[in-house]
């Protein structure tokens, strides 16, 4: 079978389920792992697929990402008092990055009220509030991606090599107790991963809901954190376990 008759076999697959595991594409196709990852990767160059851990999705199975002002709407008692409560962490004079999530952002928030730290983010709500509170806070070029309101690509990836940061604030789309954060697409992803890579403590905000969600791209796992921030409602059973591969504070209303 030739490369492109593998790779038009590997379409037909992902377009007739929208999520095929790698085992699967490897039983159908009779190939070894080696080949089906370079067909993997010139297709998901193309845009044409997106990999997963163990998978491989076809990309309008990602246009069921919630946008930003509903996400605002999910847990957001939660989102508050966890987001606070790491702001509460940083000390005066860090300089911090801030993603581009829900919850993130009301660590920012508390940050620009108090007016003592340097802020990068590829927020776009932040970088609004930014207009009218008294913190210094400065943007990562980038494209727009709408529905998350944050700036992504190229751009933003070359600000975040120049750059290096006290702490980084990274949010998820949903969690797995064994595999770490996941995220919606593929280009916050790359994103979230190069902050990371490039502060001396990072922190994972992410509430107790995000277990029960799915999202295709894992971005980091747990030991990749520095400590993770969440609400009283995560089970026990998920907090005796990760404690043993990063920290956590269980935010609370004083």
């Amino acid at each position: 079978m030739t490369s492109f008759d593998r790779r038009q076999k590997i379409l037909e697959l992902v377009r007739a389920d929208e999520s095929v595991a790698v085992q699967d594409l490897l039983d159908a196709l009779g190939t070894s792992p080696a080949t089906l990852r370079r067909d993997l990767v010139a297709l998901e160059n193309e845009g044409k697929v997106v990999r997963t851990h163990g998978g491989v999705l076809h990309p309008r199975r990602l246009s069921a990402e919630p946008s930003f002002s509903v996400k605002q709407q999910q847990s957001p008692t939660e989102k508050l008092v966890i987001g606070r409560t790491a702001a509460q962490a940083i000390p005066k004079g860090a300089t911090v990055f801030i993603d581009a999530g829900t919850t993130c952002l009301e660590t920012g928030l508390a940050l620009l009220e108090r007016n003592e730290n340097q802020l990068f983010t590829n927020s776009l709500p932040l970088l609004y509030h930014g207009c009218s509170q008294p913190g210094r806070v400065i943007a990562l070029g980038g494209e727009v991606r709408s529905i998350s309101r944050a700036l992504v690509g190229g751009m933003a990836l070359e600000w975040l090599r120049r750059l290096r940061f006290d702490y980084a604030v990274i949010g998820a789309s949903a969690l797995d107790p064994d595999m770490g954060a996941f995220t919606s697409e593929v280009s916050e992803a790359n994103l979230k991963s190069q902050a990371l890579q490039h502060a001396s403590t990072t922190l994972l905000l992410a509430d107790s809901g995000k277990f029960s969600l799915g999202a295709p791209v894992n971005f980091a796992q747990w030991q990749d954190f520095s400590h993770w921030f969440t609400d009283a409602n995560i089970p026990p059973s998920h907090v005796q376990k990760l404690r043993k591969q990063v920290p956590v504070t269980i935010a609370r209303f004083s």
